[in-house]
């Protein structure tokens, strides 16, 4: 593909992007196969629908000169984009990774608690934390808009006809009001994610080590994991009220703590227990059940998590206390970047 209708500075951001949000999203989970990932086909096409929503999510977020909240409203509006209108796992009582939630949660033609475990998922691990990575890998770029005009339009046709294709090749006959639902609430989180206010940090550091940080990240999917896909719960209400509450707590914490001005070690350790969880434990498991090469996939992330680590070590120089692309005061403290 030629590619000179990408920033000639932004080019290699944009690529780690395009192919590392669809390993995330898909590969981790185990929800595509990892040897998959070597058919340049299919890394394409996952890349059109993953990597094309990720570059979005953040061009969107950059240019309305918005924060990481912003970037999960959008996240979560991509993820009911890919399960809500174009696969329909939201309303198919038969999608192959239901499981339980076949039935647990079903009422009036959706798949209720599968929706809301999804949508929270692909918030976090298809969007957002690739995103945090490919802006850590070349950190220089960070607070700045990837996308030239040609290339936004370029990857919203690449998104639009993913979807498409997408939407054929998974047929299922929701209904009209079910996908109006869908679209009504793309909508919604899309006006919220344009006007969510900013968090500008009123103190240098938050002095919180990376331990707890790591431990915090860790339990991010292993709480829902397990909350949403084991119907403890006997009543499935409890279990999707239980998860907006889960959803509200570590909101109110990751914003109490950004208020004291998160450095790029502190963002990679929450990272690093997030990825943790899938790479060191749920793709061993799939491995010893027969899941061929998810653990490599996992071992892989785990490296590139060192690496940025390394990096990040290796570049302490002075970045702005405000949230990236939030505005504000621009008073600077010495923080690793």
């Amino acid at each position: 593909m030629h590619l000179s209708f990408l920033s000639k500075g932004y080019r290699k951001p944009i690529l780690l992007l395009f192919f590392l949000s669809p390993l995330a999203g898909e590969g981790l989970s185990g929800s595509t196969p990892p040897f998959a990932f070597l058919n340049p086909g299919v890394l394409f096409l996952l890349g059109s629908l993953y990597g094309s929503g990720a570059l979005l999510v953040r061009d969107y977020a950059r240019r309305w000169k918005k924060g990481w909240r912003s970037i999960l409203v959008l996240g979560a509006a991509y993820g009911i984009v890919e399960e809500g209108i174009m696969v329909r796992s939201f309303f198919n009582p038969s999608w192959k990774d239901l499981g339980v939630l076949a039935t647990y949660g079903r009422w009036l033609g959706v798949n209720w608690v599968w929706a809301e475990w999804l949508t929270i998922y692909h918030a976090i691990f298809s969007i957002t934390i690739p995103i945090f990575l490919a802006e850590l890998t070349y950190p220089q770029t960070r607070s700045q808009v990837w996308l030239s005009l040609r290339s936004r339009v370029f990857f919203h046709a690449l998104l639009v006809f993913s979807i498409i294709l997408g939407f054929f090749a998974f047929p299922y006959n929701a209904s009209v009001l079910a996908i109006a639902g869908c679209v009504a609430a793309v909508a919604v989180l899309g006006w919220i994610a344009k006007r969510i206010p900013n968090i500008v940090p009123s103190e240098r550091t938050l002095r919180v080590s990376w331990k707890p940080l790591v431990l915090i990240g860790v339990s991010v999917p292993a709480v829902f994991f397990f909350l949403f896909n084991t119907a403890l719960i006997p009543y499935a209400i409890g279990t999707m009220i239980l998860g907006a509450f889960l959803v509200l707590g570590y909101e109110r914490l990751l914003s109490r703590w950004a208020t004291k001005g998160f450095t790029d070690l502190q963002r990679l350790s929450l990272i690093a227990g997030a990825i943790g969880f899938w790479a060191l434990f749920f793709d061993s498991i799939l491995e010893i059940i027969g899941r061929l090469g998810t653990s490599l996939l996992g071992l892989s992330f785990v490296l590139y998590i060192f690496f940025l680590r390394k990096k990040t070590l290796g570049h302490l120089v002075p970045t702005p206390l405000y949230e990236i692309g939030a505005g504000g005061s621009k008073r600077t403290e010495p923080v690793p970047r």
